[in-house]
């Protein structure tokens, strides 16, 4: 990710290149939520100060050594460097998306691709709302590519800074004042601005990473060169200090630290920088950091940063059925085998020139590749909103319905309540729980009950444009299902609607039909969910299908991020039993009971991050309780439905399903 082409009159340092392999390193262990080092993300801003010294000192020392910048020069060594493996992996995730994510994961992986290969993916990210706190959740394979997007953009502006300063008469200290300045207007307007995700993204909120290590370069630069050839113990020492510095951040700092975009991410440039000079003077650190193995990964860290957030989306822990463990090795291996055969293959002989060398053809190459990388995904993948619902519930499991007709019409006699096993196929819909449990019940229904998912991680029950998912932030939905859709396209073949829920309707929200924020427990988020769960009732009247509402039980995930506090869940509770009293046709299930407390040693085993199942629990969990408790609550409802009236011939007298005030 970060630049290593210096001006000959620049020695190589191989201590920087372990500073590279330091920072992508952090990434790698982050991304692969590694808890033991919340705070990895902060290897990206190490990259940016990095970038900053490398790419102004080239700069300046080739205005120094021929009283000019040659901008051309410049920005064709930048695309020859960069833009090569990130359009060759830009075009590679866009056809294996086509092949391994669904039409509505797609809509936003073309998107993504568009803004990538334009380099604007970071004002994408702010423009869509997309929360960083949530990389985890609905991971696109090229979510990672904002920060290459301001760095490009920096690229761009930077040398035009040099260009413009020299000819106003500054020179190298100057030319630092002046970046030194730039990082305070940069740090000022981070300490100004509002929302995490603005600050996180922002071009200008980062640009102080990139121009503390500008200003390092033009203050110190020359020092550290001559430096680089003397001991000296008192400066060696600044070394390991500012490494150890780092390695803290990483390792006890999160996304929940409010102070690091309020102007902290500042005072970690200044870490980094402290790093970056301990790596080029002589002392234990430069010694470390100049460890061959080391060097070679900072060689290729940035196909390793390129790379590796598609094989860790793709290569998860449901496709490959592997621990935490192992699934971290296999993603690393698959990660540097890909990314050292990028280095070899792509990135190498069109940086050495062996490979168009020819310039004109090389900028004809890059606009063709630009294009490919703008128009394929436009072609190949699905657009947003377009996706068929059709394709987004999954199927895990199927039973043959022996109590119906080829017309779907029940045979059994209406007039005798349901055995529990009259249930044999259901629909699930919801949020990430809702996925989590309904595969533990089709795992623990050993082929006995049919089941389909249609549940969408982070998406409530009701169609809104946008939820709140921490105090400051919030989070666009446009990826969500319409779930009335999903019921509507189901309806036909199944006996039971389950709707699983955790923390999605526990959120704040925005409407789709105003600018306010509806409050969780408000009379009009009890009103959007009574809309809804009328409409479902009419969707489903024409089978007579009744409704299961699962019980929200107690999570254990961190409340600023979630909203799965007591009050919100006691709200989305009460909804529930609203429902049940208010309707003969819905029912909730209760399940708070067969969990444990989730921070309790019993209750992280059940749940390892305090919200899903376990596997091997959830498939127990739901053959010995669950699926008899929903079968029995399933056999009450549908006999409440029959005496009540609700239920005639089949399907559902809905006015005859409210309950009478």
């Amino acid at each position: 990710m970060a630049v290593d082409d210096r001006p000959r009159a620049l020695a190589h340092h191989p201590g920087l290149d372990g500073v590279r392999a330091v920072a992508v390193l952090a990434v790698l262990v982050f991304h692969a939520e590694q808890s033991w080092l919340p705070g990895g993300f902060l290897g990206v801003s190490l990259f940016f100060t990095l970038s900053g010294y490398l790419i102004v000192n080239l700069l300046v020392s080739e205005l120094e050594r021929s009283g000019a910048v040659s901008l051309r020069a410049f920005w064709a060594r930048r695309l020859r460097r960069l833009a090569p493996a990130a359009t060759v992996t830009i075009v590679a995730v866009v056809g294996l998306a086509s092949w391994l994510s669904s039409s509505l994961e797609q809509g936003r992986i073309r998107g993504d691709a568009v803004a990538a290969a334009t380099y604007v993916a970071n004002w994408r990210a702010i423009a869509a709302d997309n929360s960083y706190a949530e990389i985890f959740a609905n991971a696109s394979p090229l979510q990672h590519m904002w920060s290459l997007s301001i760095e490009e953009q920096l690229y761009l502006l930077v040398p035009i800074a040099v260009v413009v300063a020299a000819r106003f008469g500054l020179r190298r200290r100057g030319i630092g004042v002046m970046f030194a300045v730039g990082a305070a207007a940069s740090f000022a307007i981070a300490i100004a601005s509002d929302g995490f995700d603005r600050i996180y993204y922002g071009t200008d909120t980062r640009a102080s990473e990139l121009f503390v290590g500008a200003a390092l370069a033009c203050l110190l630069g020359p020092r550290l060169e001559r430096w680089a050839l003397t001991i000296n113990r008192p400066r060696a020492i600044v070394g390991p200090i500012a490494l150890v510095a780092f390695v803290s951040l990483c390792r006890f700092v999160d996304l929940d630290s409010a102070w690091l975009v309020s102007g902290g991410l500042t005072a970690v440039a200044l870490a980094s920088a402290a790093l970056c000079a301990g790596a080029i003077v002589p002392g234990v650190l430069r010694t470390v950091l100049s460890w061959r193995p080391l060097v070679y990964v900072g060689r290729i860290s940035y196909g390793l940063y390129l790379l590796h957030w598609p094989v860790y989306v793709w290569l998860d822990g449901d496709r490959l059925d592997l621990d935490p463990v192992p699934l971290f090795a296999v993603r690393l291996a698959v990660t540097f085998a890909v990314a050292a055969l990028s280095y070899r293959v792509v990135e190498m002989p069109i940086r050495q020139r062996t490979r168009l060398v020819n310039s004109r053809v090389a900028f004809t190459s890059f606009v063709a590749g630009v294009a490919a990388a703008v128009t394929i995904p436009l072609v190949v993948l699905a657009a947003p909103g377009t996706a068929t619902i059709d394709v987004v519930p999954k199927v895990l499991s199927t039973v043959a319905p022996s109590s119906e007709t080829s017309s779907g019409e029940p045979t059994s006699d209406q007039s005798t309540p349901a055995a529990p096993s009259d249930l044999k196929n259901l629909l699930v819909i919801g949020d990430s729980s809702g996925e989590n449990v309904a595969l533990a019940l089709s795992n623990g229904a050993d082929g006995r009950l049919g089941v389909v998912s249609g549940a969408v991680i982070g998406c409530p029950l009701v169609n809104v444009s946008e939820v709140f998912r921490r105090i400051d932030q919030n989070q666009d939905t446009e990826y969500c299902p319409d779930n009335l859709l999903t019921v509507a396209d189901h309806a036909a073949d199944i006996d039971a609607l389950v709707i699983v829920v955790s923390v999605a309707n526990q959120w704040d929200y925005r409407p789709l039909d105003s600018d306010e924020r509806v409050a969780v427990g408000t009379e009009r988020y009890r009103a959007d969910l009574d809309r809804f769960i009328e409409k479902v009732n009419d969707v489903l009247a024409f089978r007579g299908v009744p409704v299961l509402v699962l019980e929200s039980p107690i999570v254990g995930d961190n409340p600023m991020m979630n909203g799965d506090t007591a009050e919100p869940r006691a709200a989305w509770n009460s909804v529930m039993r609203a429902w049940d009293e208010r309707w003969h046709s819905v029912a909730v299930v209760p399940y708070a009971d067969l969990l444990a407390d989730p921070i309790s040693d019993e209750g992280r085993a059940q749940r390892p991050d305090g919200t899903h199942l376990d596997a091997t629990f959830g498939e127990m969990l739901a053959r010995e309780s669950l699926i008899p408790r929903i079968r029995e609550v399933y056999a009450r409802t549908i006999d409440e439905m029959r005496t009540s009236g609700c239920l005639v011939d089949g399907r559902l007298a809905v006015s005859a399903c409210r309950v009478s005030s």
